[in-house]
């Protein structure tokens, strides 16, 4: 069992006919399990445990966003992997600070 972080920006916008909220609401049903470890207490980060690797839990969180217009970064502090997905500013500068970066 990891933990990951991940922070994300929606856009506020209806984006393939879903709204911010049901594109939240997908994205933390998608990475979150019942009985694991999860907190979402601020709007754009929430920490989760899951059995599934870097790649594997970033695919999920980001099966519902919209590439052109959300942000997703996933890490995971013990191993300093990571896996961003999206509209990414200066993905050169983030995957800076990550032993194993990726993007989805």
């Amino acid at each position: 069992m990891a933990t990951y972080f991940l922070s994300f920006r929606i856009a506020d916008k209806t984006v393939g006919g879903k709204t911010y909220n049901e594109r939240r609401e997908a994205m933390i049903d998608a990475v979150y399990t019942k009985g694991n470890g999860f907190w979402d207490g601020t709007t754009s980060f929430i920490i989760v445990n899951s059995s599934l690797n870097t790649s594997s839990i970033a695919a999920k969180a980001a099966a519902p966003l919209s590439k052109a217009d959300d942000m997703l970064i996933v890490f995971d502090p013990e191993d300093m992997s990571m896996v961003h997905f999206g509209k990414v500013d200066h993905p050169a500068i983030l995957k800076s600070f990550f032993k194993h970066p990726r993007e989805l």
